[in-house]
């Protein structure tokens, strides 16, 4: 039975040509969007999954206020951890990226600048599941190294490097380290990434840190570390949180402190969209991207329901016959689902095929690897099927429905019911494309809002120099002669010297932070620290508003002994001091007194997705990174009269640059790449309703032909026979807008809620979105009007 019902449906889709092709594009279309989303989804959720003790290994979360949640701890709690609490395996210490700098392989002229260098505990890679390609990966021993392959075969070439050192210069100086083990390449699924892995015990000898004492890996002062604990097995993460909470309240000051167990799997979205802990990405986002696949899967299945039920028009006489002769409903159902299971088998098979050819675009669309073996996964396959077993079913019943309730003296009077349902579905689908029109216009509005903002300081025409890490012997006088080397340069208009960018970050974060008379709520802020020379504000022309900037005699004395400081307006606020000028020649406690000398203007010195933060500014000769002030038209003579200077002043040191303005910007390619997979989805959705609305107008068209002609014999003109078709086609649209309009403002205003600054809702954003959806359906709908109005009405009416 289930063979003919096969061969009946090959032959109903292949007589049926312009029915089968439209479908099949939109299915395909369709499936393909949901399929490539789908796996975005699923390598989102797929993150931290590959580690063979993901269930016992969690992150400590330290909650010092109801919405203050802190990662970054001192690492001297880990021999804490270990030492009293016996569910504790271990406890890892990770100092994240803290020791970039210059690797130099010995005996060779080999020098590379490598950023992705971490401190890590001595049995990190047997916590964590990173699959080891040679050696044993112990760091258990100071000076150690674990690098991944490409290191390897980067540093020293097709050699064994097990046992091999190399020299590494960073901020914490020149130290040796002998490579103990080589990692195959690490899953892109990892928050925990890097190059090159370093002991933390290293750390320990107060000689591998000089002048870094904040770098204790034993100390309590200084948050610098990601504590993963490793617990037994069967341990309660929740009764072990319980009993840590209870140690930390015991200690001096942190009555109110709570410590949060975050598991690995959870690091990347969090367990909820209320999740109030650190996350690499939030769960909102990922959801959104769900509910776009479901959704355009859902506007390209509605679209073969409602061609379906235009199709059973043209299939009247079939169904009247099965009818008579005597076949029941339920073998009708049986027929319309296998041709819809055909159908739609055909367009899963073509969307694989076009997901493995745009595969390699995918990156480029997500901002992102994707993970395309999160399809293979069995559930998912489930899932899929059963999303074809559930749309064949219902299409099948619901064809059936639509043909009426067949009595045994009416099956030849028979007529199909009210179009209802399918004006419904019409509507659905403008509903949807609509609203995801109006959400990529909002998107392009609040990222082109953010970019052009004023930021309270000048990034145009600045050129960014990557400052040196191994300079030898005199340092300062290297550092000095460099600038000076510049300045005397003609198309540099200033130079300034800093340990850290904006955009990029702060150079760290400090709490305990008060002005000379305490107060309570002093231990509940932070400020975020950032170290400059005497050129930055200046060049950067941020306002002074009150008092002045640092000297170049201030910078080279250098904060620690200089015990003098400027603020931003923020800071200077919450540390109480009504006014910027109050707050100039005052003291402020941290650890001992330093002087206010300045307060600036408050600036973005992060994107406009972060509130501005409380900053502490701090003088030092800075030579992290060098910004020049250069005529752009004499760009590409100061990009190669710089890079001569530098290898002349600092040999051996590889010469890197960037433009401040390019590297500022890159903190909006969340938002950028979010704006192209909403532009792509509102293409897909649009094209994918037009196509419907095509078929649907091409059977309307159909079934008016003799009305038309009999209205064009009698004089109709074309403009009317346009109205005629078009107008309940226009209805559907506009109903599509009163119900979209609503439903894109309260999901757009609850996605700007999270900016601190943001653009709003402009009616003209709405207006838009409903004036580009009603131009294009009314081109669909209007080229099937306009074959019929110009059709010889004499070729129509001639049967008659």
């Amino acid at each position: 039975m289930f063979t003919n019902y096969l061969k009946i449906a090959f032959r109903s889709l292949i007589k049926r040509r312009l029915f089968t092709v439209v479908n099949l594009l939109g299915l395909v279309l369709g499936l393909v969007a949901f399929l490539g989303l789908l796996a975005y989804v699923g390598t989102e959720w797929s993150y931290n999954d590959f580690h063979a003790n993901k269930d016992r290994i969690y992150r400590m979360v330290v909650n010092e206020s109801n919405d203050s949640y802190e990662i970054f701890l001192p690492p001297g709690y880990a021999d804490v951890l270990e030492t009293n609490f016996s569910d504790i395996a271990s406890a890892n210490r990770i100092a994240g990226f803290i020791g970039g700098g210059l690797v130099a392989i010995p005996e060779t002229d080999l020098v590379f600048r490598e950023n992705e260098i971490s401190f890590v505990e001595g049995d990190f890679f047997q916590t964590f599941s990173f699959p080891i390609a040679r050696g044993t990966a112990d760091l258990s021993a100071s000076n150690t190294a674990v690098i991944t392959q490409a290191m390897a075969e980067k540093f020293f070439g097709n050699t064994d490097p097990i046992g091999k050192s190399f020299l590494l210069s960073n901020q914490f100086g020149k130290q040796e380290f002998t490579v103990t083990g080589v990692l195959e390449p690490i899953s892109f699924r990892s928050d925990i990434t890097g190059n090159i892995f370093l002991s933390i015990h290293t750390l320990e000898n107060p000689a591998n840190r000089p002048g870094n004492d904040w770098a204790d890996p034993n100390g309590f002062d200084s948050g610098f570390v990601n504590l993963f604990i490793l617990t037994k097995a069967g341990v309660d993460r929740d009764e072990l949180a319980g009993q840590l909470t209870s140690f930390i309240q015991k200690t001096p000051n942190s009555e109110g402190t709570t410590i949060v167990l975050q598991d690995l799997p959870s690091l990347h979205l969090g367990t909820s969209i209320s999740d109030p802990l650190p996350t690499v990405t939030k769960m909102g986002s990922v959801l959104v991207f769900l509910a776009i696949a479901i959704l355009i899967l859902a506007i390209a299945y509605v679209n073969y329901l409602n061609l379906s039920s235009a199709n059973i028009l043209t299939r009247i006489k079939e169904i009247k016959m099965r009818k008579v002769l005597g076949a029941h409903s339920w073998q009708l159902a049986q027929q319309f689902m296998t041709e819809t299971l055909l159908l739609l088998l055909a367009s899963l098979m073509i969307s694989v095929v076009f997901l493995y050819l745009l595969a390699p675009f995918a990156a480029g669309i997500f901002g992102k690897e994707i993970w395309f073996g999160a399809l293979q996964k069995p559930q998912t396959i489930l899932n899929i099927s059963a999303i074809i077993g559930f749309c064949a079913l219902i299409s099948g019943f619901y064809v059936v429905v639509l043909s009426g309730k067949f009595e045994q003296r009416s099956q030849l009077k028979f007529k199909p019911e009210s179009h209802l349902v399918r004006k419904s579905l019409v509507v659905f689908q403008f509903v949807i494309s609509i609203g995801i029109i109006i959400c990529t216009l909002v998107i392009r509005d609040q990222l082109s809002f953010m970019q052009s903002q004023s930021l309270g300081m000048n990034v145009d025409q600045k050129l960014v120099v990557e400052g040196p890490n191994d300079v030898g012997e005199n340092r300062s006088s290297k550092m000095n002669a460099f600038k000076q080397s510049l300045e005397a340069q003609t198309f540099v208009k200033g130079i300034a010297g800093s340990n850290t960018l904006p955009g990029q970050g702060y150079n760290f974060s400090a709490g305990g932070i008060t002005p000379l008379v305490a107060r309570l709520e002093d231990k509940e802020y932070s400020y975020s620290m950032f170290i400059i020379d005497e050129q930055f504000i200046p060049t950067y022309e941020i306002e002074v508003l009150a008092g002045r900037n640092f000297t170049s005699d201030e910078a080279d004395q250098n904060w620690n002994n200089l015990n003098k400081v400027m603020l931003n307006e923020s800071a200077a606020t919450q540390l109480g001091f009504e006014t910027p000028a109050a707050a100039v020649g005052e003291n402020i406690l941290w650890g001992k007194p330093f002087e206010v000398v300045g307060v600036t203007k408050d600036y973005h010195h992060m994107s406009l997705r972060e509130p501005i933060k409380p900053m502490i500014f701090l003088a030092s000769q800075a030579d992290g990174y060098f910004t020049l002030v250069v005529d752009p038209a004499q760009m590409k003579e100061a990009i190669a009269a710089t890079q001569k200077t530098y290898e002349s002043v600092f040999p051996g040191n590889p010469y890197t640059y960037s433009f401040m303005d390019d590297k500022f910007g890159e903190q909006y390619e969340q938002e950028a790449q979010l704006s192209l997979a909403f532009s792509i989805a509102g293409i897909l959705a649009i094209l994918i309703s037009c196509l419907g609305l095509f078929g649907l107008a091409a059977y309307a068209v159909q079934q008016r032909i003799k009305e038309i002609g009999i209205r064009k014999v009698l004089g109709a003109s074309t403009q009317s026979l346009l109205n005629l078709i078009s107008k309940d086609f226009v209805i559907l649209v506009f109903l599509a807008m009163i119900f979209a309009f609503p439903l894109a403002w309260y999901a757009m205003d609850s996605w700007q809620a999270d900016f601190p600054y943001k653009v709003g809702l402009s009616f003209w954003t709405f207006a838009s979105a409903g004036v580009m959806t009603l131009a294009i359906a009314l081109l669909t709908v209007g080229f099937q009007a306009l074959k019929a109005a110009w059709a010889n009405p004499a070729k129509t009416l001639k049967s008659e």
